[in-house]
């Protein structure tokens, strides 16, 4: 079903839990996946993805006051049409990148099912602190799964509490303590414990006060970096409810935005938490231009090119920015979303469009405030509540060993949304 910022019946709404701020993000994971999403304007051959583009790109994203990028499991490295190369490591990075930003907060995915806890809690913790406290963890598939299961989820909502568990400063043992199994090297690598028919390695143990500064707050800025899941599943909804600070969701239509939400919502209060503690954002494939049948061409072209699955079963949006920007305050007014995470098209003409046209016009409109140059951290970003560590103490589960297999009023124009 279509939708647009113009005329028809009103959208239903959720009285009373829109959350403020108004939360956009970018999706850059097809950075080094399609050999011409980076390409600049006009016909030009495409360019090679590498680290120096991908710098320039979350620069971008930061000068224009986009809230976060995200980085997740597909994130992959140049492989032309449907022929995996290589893959690139989000965690990496996510830290190679932050000491170029100032305000953007970076989202890494890592996987729960083949990463230790503490390895996740401490990948996360150095991208937080390199980027002085902007980091985010979504909760990755592992390479090569597709579903997200009942076996993934209960495997992941162990490991979550872990992770979550060492940023605290609360996880004790081997695995646990600061002198363990997180300790890293100047270079990032890993220390181990290692007695073998061969040879025998003892991990370094620092010195009592070095371990407690370790320890502490998990060697993060902003003590817990917000948990990020997808939900593409009925056991990712009771995953994210439970552990989530922020929900990715797909929906193609504000009646189906409006349901996710509201159950995330009551999910999550059923579990005990404050339900405005979550932030549920929608994401969207978006393809911009200075007029609407531009874009739309330009969509057409990419679907006969790539494949009409191209969008990922996301919601469509082929318009201007002034399109896209009416259509995320549509959606936020009717209680459909918190935001929108948006994947570009093209990093070139897209990403431009959003942080020179969409991000001005939400300011303009009132809807965002104009970006603060005081470097925040992403909790604080996202309207986040800040953690007492020792007011949240839990036991962390024991994870499972399975392994995973508009504003009211305004609605739809098929030029613009498409389902």
């Amino acid at each position: 079903m279509p939708y647009s910022p113009t005329t028809t019946p009103a959208l239903p709404t959720t009285p009373g839990t829109a959350p403020s701020p108004l939360v956009v993000g970018v999706d850059l994971t097809a950075a080094g996946a399609r050999p011409g999403v980076h390409r600049a304007r006009g016909i030009v051959q495409p360019r090679s993805f590498d680290g120096e583009r991908f710098v320039q790109l979350v620069r971008t994203a930061d000068d224009g006051g986009l809230d976060l990028v995200t980085l997740d499991e597909g994130f992959l490295l140049h492989p032309g049409r449907r022929q995996v190369t290589g893959r690139l490591d989000a965690a990496v990075a996510a830290a190679r990148v932050a000491p170029h930003t100032r305000r953007t907060g970076l989202v890494a995915a890592v996987d729960t099912a083949h990463v230790d806890p503490a390895h996740v809690a401490q990948a996360v913790a150095r991208v937080d602190q390199a980027s002085s406290g902007r980091a985010g963890w979504q909760v990755g598939l592992p390479a090569g799964a597709v579903v997200q299961d009942d076996a993934w989820a209960a495997q992941a909502r162990g490991v979550a509490a872990q992770v979550v568990r060492h940023w605290d400063g609360l996880a004790t043992g081997a695995a646990g303590d600061a002198a363990g199994a997180v300790a890293v090297d100047d270079e990032g690598r890993f220390r181990v414990d290692h007695d073998g028919i061969r040879f025998a390695v003892r991990r370094h143990r620092p010195a009592e006060g070095q371990a407690a500064d370790a320890h502490r707050g998990g060697g993060t800025r902003q003590g817990r970096p917000p948990v990020v899941v997808s939900v593409r599943s009925e056991a990712a909804i009771d995953l994210a409810a439970r552990t989530a600070d922020v929900a990715r969701v797909a929906a193609t239509a504000p009646a189906r935005a409006i349901h996710l939400r509201t159950r995330l919502r009551d999910a999550a209060e059923a579990a005990g938490r404050d339900p405005d503690s979550l932030r549920v954002l929608t994401e969207a494939y978006v393809v911009l231009a200075e007029d609407r049948a531009s874009a739309q061409a330009r969509l057409e072209l990419v679907e006969a090119l790539e494949g009409p699955e191209i969008s990922g079963g996301l919601l469509v949006v082929a318009g201007t920015p002034d399109d896209l920007a009416e259509t995320i305050v549509d959606w936020r007014d009717a209680g459909a979303s918190d935001g929108f995470l948006l994947r570009p098209s093209s990093l070139g003409p897209d990403l431009d469009a959003l942080v020179d046209g969409v991000l001005p016009r939400l300011v303009r409109d009132g809807v965002r405030a104009v970006a603060s140059p005081a470097p925040r951290t992403l909790r604080a970003t996202l309207g986040l509540p800040d953690v007492d560590p020792a007011a949240t103490a839990v036991a962390a589960p024991a994870p499972a060993h399975s392994r995973p297999r508009a504003r009211a009023g305004r609605t739809a124009d098929p030029r613009l949304v498409r389902a």
